[in-house]
């Protein structure tokens, strides 16, 4: 999970009922500085790296899609892609690694029910959870050939009803449905050319597998009916 805490607080929410009520083993894979969030509501923690203020702060600093020129002569853009190569890098590994992503062996008092010994208990996913800012997802989910489920607090699948989020559309001579409905291809587009080869050298580098194309990139989880939940 990638974001501020509002992001991560309902993958909280839906862990602790997937735990107590269903007695799956939950692993949450977010940011360090939440660790102690998802702890002290029982669930076990990795790390993926990243700096969500930091992240949060470039959002507000360049709102929609394209970062103002402040953030191309400040490096600002260069250490965001820097970020996200590690974000992915921490999602993959959450999905098999054992431990709590820092290399520090859990103890048996934070993982309540599970009988290990000595080190941090094995772990592989069997299904993910994601919110869609994670990116790593549906290349893990390929990889290890487990289901995906998206989920989070804003729409971000293709709908008539209303524009993306992250688009900002001035005019239109097209119907207002459809082009309501294309922005969700086009901010797809925008942001796999801003991030498409720290995607693509995952793929290839971390997961052994082929690049894909900013074109298929653009409607790949639309394609493969990747389904979501919505926190409303």
């Amino acid at each position: 999970m990638v974001g501020s805490r509002g992001d991560v607080q309902p993958f909280v929410a839906l862990g602790k009922v997937l735990k107590n009520k269903f007695g799956h083993r939950v692993r949450l894979a977010t940011h360090g500085t939440f660790r102690g969030f998802v702890e002290e509501n029982g669930l076990e923690f990795f790390c993926i790296g990243g700096d969500p203020a930091e992240l949060m702060a470039f959002m507000v600093k360049n709102p929609g899609l394209m970062p103002g020129k402040t953030a191309l002569k400040d490096g600002e853009i260069t250490r965001r892609r820097q970020e996200i190569a590690t974000i992915i890098k921490g999602c993959w590994r959450s999905c098999f690694e054992a431990g709590d992503g820092t290399g520090i062996p859990v103890s048996d008092s934070k993982l309540e029910g599970l009988s290990f010994t000595e080190t941090a208990p094995p772990f592989v996913a069997d299904a993910i959870i994601a919110n869609p800012p994670s990116f790593a997802h549906i290349h893990c989910a390929q990889k290890m050939g487990i289901p995906l489920h998206l989920m989070f607090t804003m729409p971000w699948s293709p709908t008539r009803a209303f524009p993306h989020p992250l688009a900002n559309i001035q005019s239109s001579n097209c119907d207002v449905s459809l082009t309501n409905y294309m922005t969700y291809a086009l901010v797809e587009m925008m942001t796999w050319q801003g991030l498409g080869d720290v995607i693509n050298h995952f793929r290839e580098r971390s997961l052994g597998l082929e690049p894909i194309s900013v074109t298929w990139a653009a409607v790949m989880l639309a394609r493969l009916r990747i389904p979501y939940t919505y926190c409303w």
